[in-house]
């Protein structure tokens, strides 16, 4: 079913962004190009009636116009959408990636997509692990795929400075030894974070699993060598003057993987916030 569109407000940029990507998906028996929001809204299956409130609400056709096309370009510069002639079309593995990788497909499509998913995830997102989330994705929308990689980088180093803490009070109530940490750069973070999970994993999971909290304490070691390991040191390679060149597959990559991180980190988090209580 097409999605819904307001008649009698302007649409948000959500509702023109699912809209949009609708109407690609789903030609209609027309061809799969697409340039203009006249023909989205055809393939919305609005009657003219409807078509011509829509335009009405939001400031004419050439007012949604000017924003269906910032959209369209913003997908061009993410590699979803391709050029055609004068219109534009699906790049080749967009429709899989939309229909089959759903999640990843939303963080790259809408421009808050990776805030929006770490706040549907992450209980007490903290505004550090939030912040440079919004500019990994803000630079990856432009293309700066170096940048992207070096604030998504701190964005998890954010995220795992959030979770230690918590870690280390849970540890002291249930009177286990915390193993000893350097400092709190991101490879020693992770190193920490590793080691003391492995050692103590199943006290901490009867613990959390106790507090309300399942499933994710066991998967941190996994999620700290390949996500959070592989994040750090694409970062370091991106923020330092080296021949490594980050790719926009190489951030699609990693803007998908890391709300599994986060989440792992933050619901292990409140739980550990629990148990650490007096």
């Amino acid at each position: 079913m097409p999605p819904e569109i307001p008649i009698d407000r302007p649409i948000t940029e959500d509702e023109l962004e699912d809209a949009m990507i609708y109407a690609f998906l789903n030609p209609g028996g027309q061809s799969p190009q697409m340039s203009s929001p006249i023909e989205m809204l055809t393939r919305l299956q609005l009657d003219p009636a409807a078509r011509n409130a829509v335009l009405e609400a939001n400031g004419g056709s050439e007012e949604l116009e000017r924003r269906f096309i910032a959209t369209i370009w913003r997908w061009v510069t993410s590699g979803l959408i391709l050029p055609w002639n004068t219109t534009f079309t699906l790049a080749p593995g967009s429709r899989e990636l939309i229909e089959s990788r759903a999640d990843e497909a939303e963080i790259v499509l809408h421009r808050s997509g990776l805030v929006r998913r770490l706040r549907d995830r992450c209980p007490n997102l903290d505004p550090a692990t939030e912040r440079y989330a919004a500019f990994a994705q803000e630079s990856f929308l432009v293309g700066h795929y170096q940048a992207t990689a070096v604030m998504i980088g701190v964005a998890s180093e954010a995220a795992l400075l959030f979770f230690v803490p918590r870690c280390e009070a849970a540890l002291k109530e249930l009177s286990l030894a915390a193993p000893k940490r350097k400092n709190d750069q991101a490879g020693e973070l992770v190193r920490w974070i590793d080691s003391t999970v492995t050692q103590h994993r199943k006290a901490l999971s009867q613990a959390v699993h106790g507090a309300g909290e399942g499933g994710w304490i066991g998967e941190l070691p996994a999620l700290l060598g390949g996500v959070a390991t592989g994040i750090r040191l694409t970062r370091n390679e991106a923020g330092h003057p080296t021949a490594h060149s980050v790719s926009r597959d190489d951030c699609r990559n990693m803007l998908g993987l890391f709300p599994r991180l986060a989440e792992a980190l933050f619901v292990s988090a409140r739980a550990l916030d629990e148990i650490a209580k007096p």
